[in-house]
């Protein structure tokens, strides 16, 4: 006679369940704050420059952000498994409301780029636990709709942010869209500590006790690491082609030697494959990497080419941009409900064609002088990274074991990050030799240069497109074999 065990209660399927509500409301909220921060700096950068003056280091009050965030980002994932979510989480609050603060009450625009470091490392660290948490409180068959609701929460970023900063400026000053920060930080940590648990990934061993009495290996990969995020957040500064073709150069190969460095180490800052492109997951991470740098045309270009193009205003030309973020949502949600594994590795396969669809039409409504096709274009790209983001991030997250899960899943939107700033450099390589952008003149981009060359500088970043595009024809092909080959045993 055997005895049947209780049947357990059924899970429930909901995002806002009991035991899922507070995690799921964090990951909107620190996503949420992450997005609007950048939308809304972005439109009051004229207010602060007037007030604080310093036109020449307006570069530095958004690179000093992205520098630090993606520093904290390449660091937040170890940093989880050593100690868990919640102390880096009290840390990244911290910082991030004193960033805040820093930034809302001075001064200086020397002052106002400090508190956007600390601002920046503490959201930086603040998105890659976001999506390290991913896995950790929703089981992989409710993660597509996780990753839909983000998705959302960008688009609606994109469509409040301007707007908000407008009404905070108006009804106060351009510091209100600093400091409206800290009830939102106040709420994140009272979410967090409420939706995770204390313990760590890894309880400490006596290695680890080894390594802090030694940590010159550390203090070496963390001085590669500053050193590379530096040169290639810095190439923004750059105009003259052999600086900055050699300083993207030297960035890369001080990655790559940090990368090597990493791989030796017992105690790893990166996922133990990350861009070894033989594997599945270095692959994976390239395709991510890679997807973003050739989209980073639209992030330099796209906003000022239907200012002097069409005679767009400000706000006009970023709600025609924002088609990308609203078109990105609708498709996500599309994405996440794919009626099968099949359905999902299609979506997967056809995102970057459409993104570098999205660029061609950008191209070609320049070529056209057609607004409209500018508009519709936004829409194609973001119908791409909608159809396949979080079907590729969410097939790494869920493969990778062990530790590496934790690396895998905080770095990836570093790595997104990452690519979009070494693009940035990339795009205004081409943008000087094809004559787009000429070197020490007071205007980025006129509307003779964007008639004359702007067309090649998509076509160029379209073509660039195809290589993650074909990549992505690869990784599926190793996905279904592991999958299979899980299924058969």
């Amino acid at each position: 006679m055997s005895i049947s065990s209780p049947a357990l209660p059924p899970v429930s399927p909901s995002l806002f369940s009991p035991e899922r509500a507070a995690g799921t409301l964090a990951l909107v909220l620190g996503v949420g704050s992450h997005a609007i921060n950048g939308f809304v700096t972005t439109a009051v950068l004229p207010d602060i420059i007037r007030d604080l003056g310093g036109q020449d280091r307006a570069f530095w009050v958004f690179s000093s952000f992205e520098m630090m965030a993606i520093l904290a980002g390449c660091l937040t994932g170890a940093a989880k498994v050593r100690f868990g979510a919640r102390s880096p989480f009290l840390l990244a609050s911290l910082l991030l409301a004193g960033g805040s603060v820093l930034a809302g009450l001075s001064t200086s625009l020397e002052g106002l780029i400090a508190g956007r470091a600390l601002q920046g490392f503490g959201e930086g660290m603040i998105i890659a636990l976001c999506y390290s948490l991913i896995p950790d409180l929703f089981p992989s068959n409710i993660a597509p709709r996780v990753f839909a609701l983000l998705a959302g929460v960008w688009a609606v970023a994109a469509g409040i942010g301007p707007v908000s900063a407008g009404l905070l400026s108006e009804l106060w000053s351009w510091r209100a869209a600093f400091l409206i920060n800290i009830p939102f930080v106040l709420l994140l940590f009272v979410l967090m500590n409420t939706a995770l648990p204390a313990r760590a990934v890894r309880p400490a061993t006596a290695s680890d006790t080894t390594a802090r009495r030694l940590p010159v290996r550390l203090l070496v990969r963390l001085a590669l690491l500053a050193a590379s995020i530096f040169l290639l957040t810095v190439i923004g500064e750059l105009h003259a082609p052999l600086p900055l073709a050699l300083t993207i150069a030297a960035g890369l190969g001080t990655a790559a030697l940090l990368l090597t460095f990493d791989a030796a180490s017992p105690h790893r800052l990166f996922p133990r494959d990350a861009f070894r492109a033989q594997t599945l997951i270095g692959l994976g991470t390239w395709i991510v990497f890679l997807i973003s740098a050739a989209a980073a045309v639209r992030a330099v270009f796209v906003t000022t080419v239907g200012q002097v193009y069409w005679g767009l205003s400000v706000t006009q030309a970023s709600y025609v941009a924002a088609g990308l973020a609203f078109s990105w949502s609708i498709f996500a949600v599309i994405s996440s409900r794919a009626p099968s594994r099949q359905r999902e590795l299609t979506y997967l396969t056809t995102g970057p064609f459409l993104i570098a669809g999205g660029l061609t039409l950008t191209a070609l409504a320049i070529t056209t002088a057609s607004l409209p096709l500018f508009a519709l274009a936004a829409v194609v790209a973001g119908a791409g990274h909608g159809l396949c983001n979080q079907i590729l991030m969410r097939s790494l997250m869920y493969t990778a074991e062990g530790e590496d899960q934790n690396l895998v899943s905080s770095i990836l939107p570093t790595i997104s990050s990452a690519g979009i700033a070494i693009g940035g450099g990339l795009t205004g390589l081409i943008a000087i030799v094809t004559g787009l952008v000429a070197p020490g003149s007071e205007e980025l981009l006129t509307r003779e240069a964007v008639a004359r060359s702007g067309a090649s500088v998509f076509y160029i970043n379209a073509g660039l497109t195809l290589v993650p595009a074909l990549a992505m024809l690869v990784l599926r092909h190793r996905l279904t074999a592991r999958e299979s080959a899980i299924a058969n045993k």
